[in-house]
């Protein structure tokens, strides 16, 4: 994204002039305190919401205008809903097949069940706030996707949990693909993290 500007109706703006670009095979953390905008330029860049003035291009496409790029693109930001009386596989599978995966779904998802190890055949509105995350986290993974886009994704998960993420993160990038990560907490990553792109409170 390139020159970024966004606000909310006639309020302040929340990006002004933003700029972030990532190379291939780069992991970006991009760091800011909470209200910074770190989310909602996630948010921008998988096209869930539209700029007001700048360019946004992800695998040489707009988002926004073309949804079916997000089929190559791995993403976990708030707001994402999965259904209640749904099992976190039943959930999983469905999304899966809305993306337009076939092929191999189960036994990928029977992998990740595994890694993580937590039962989904739980309902997800039962399921702890970790075990959600977890379900939303194997979705965008499901597609082995060019570029993961998450949101905070080590929140909620107890240390075993997080030694997996670190895991998958790694093995991730070990194939030349590319993450974008927001949060508060890079020091988490360690030396996943090539770059640290700060964002700051736009008054």
């Amino acid at each position: 994204m390139q020159d970024v500007t966004f606000s909310f109706g006639q309020g302040s703006k929340i990006l002004n002039d933003f700029s972030l670009e990532a190379e291939k095979g780069e992991f970006i953390y991009l760091f800011g305190e909470n209200g910074s905008g770190k989310s909602t330029v996630l948010k921008i860049l998988c096209g869930v919401m539209e700029a007001r003035s700048g360019n946004v291009t992800i695998l040489g496409k707009d988002p926004y205008c073309n949804p079916e790029i997000l089929q190559r693109v791995g993403v976990v930001v708030d707001g994402m809903g999965f259904y209640g009386e749904c099992s976190l596989r039943e959930n999983v599978l469905l999304f899966a097949r809305e993306k337009g995966l076939r092929d191999g779904v189960e036994r990928a998802l029977d992998r990740y069940i595994q890694l993580w190890d937590i039962d989904f055949n739980t309902k997800y509105k039962r399921g702890s706030h970790g075990m959600r995350k977890i379900a939303q986290l194997t979705l965008s993974l499901l597609n082995n996707p060019d570029i993961l886009i998450w949101d905070e994704p080590e929140l909620a998960l107890d240390e075993k949990r997080q030694e997996v993420l670190l895991m998958l993160l790694q093995e991730h990038k070990s194939k030349g693909k590319t993450v974008i990560v927001a949060g508060t907490k890079p020091s988490f990553y360690g030396s996943l993290v090539d770059r640290t792109v700060e964002k700051e409170v736009v008054l």
